[in-house]
């Protein structure tokens, strides 16, 4: 693996049961309620997870019936994730943006960014998005949340906003189906707050 690999997701590594546990307490129904109504309706397609984490999302997609790769970079977070996946229905990568490289020309219906953008170093998200848009199918969607805080430089956290999203994802194809409001973060840290926003890929907006 190349370095882009490594240092920025050492954290994760270095504390994977607290991560593990930390977010396994919340629900994907809960979290992510906005975007169920933009998840296919057809049921065996292909979804994509990116920065899975302790494989939450993925497993709660499985679930429901897609076809699932779950990527991330932190290699003690994909193992606990890959080992709480008993069904084993789940593909799982270790990968990052904004290269993606061990995806190919695979394509998928909905891509999930969940608490990840914050992580791209401003350089990196043009590349990022214009990656993504390859990664999805037309008129397939992306759901992701923008972590609205302070930087965190421990976590490699960058500043994000939706104005720069919305520029860069309108270069790939990307534009906006779903912009919601500013929500409570859900561990109750009062410095942080979450907007979820769904792109969908068309050539027209």
């Amino acid at each position: 693996m190349s370095n882009h690999l490594s240092k920025p997701w050492s954290i994760y590594d270095q504390h994977s049961d607290h991560f593990f546990q930390t977010y396994n307490k919340i629900y994907f129904s809960s979290v992510h309620r906005p975007f169920i109504k933009f998840l296919p309706k057809q049921a065996a397609v292909r979804v994509l997870d990116i920065g899975c984490g302790s494989g939450r999302d993925a497993r709660a997609l499985a679930k429901r019936g897609y076809t699932v790769t779950a990527v991330d970079p932190s290699t003690e977070m994909l193992r606990l994730a890959e080992a709480r996946d008993v069904e084993k229905r789940i593909i799982w990568k270790r990968d990052a943006l904004p290269q993606l490289l061990s995806l190919g020309n695979t394509s998928f219906s909905f891509i999930l960014l969940s608490a990840v953008w914050m992580h791209i170093h401003p350089q990196q998200r043009d590349s990022s998005i214009k990656r993504i848009s390859e990664l999805l199918d037309d008129d397939g969607h992306l759901a992701i949340t923008l972590r609205i805080g302070n930087q965190d430089k421990n976590r490699m956290i960058y500043t994000v906003t939706l104005e720069e999203l919305l520029t860069l994802s309108s270069k790939y194809d990307l534009h906006p189906i779903y912009i919601g409001r500013s929500t409570k973060d859900s561990f109750n840290r009062s410095e942080i707050s979450w907007k979820k926003v769904v792109l969908k890929k068309s050539k027209k907006p």
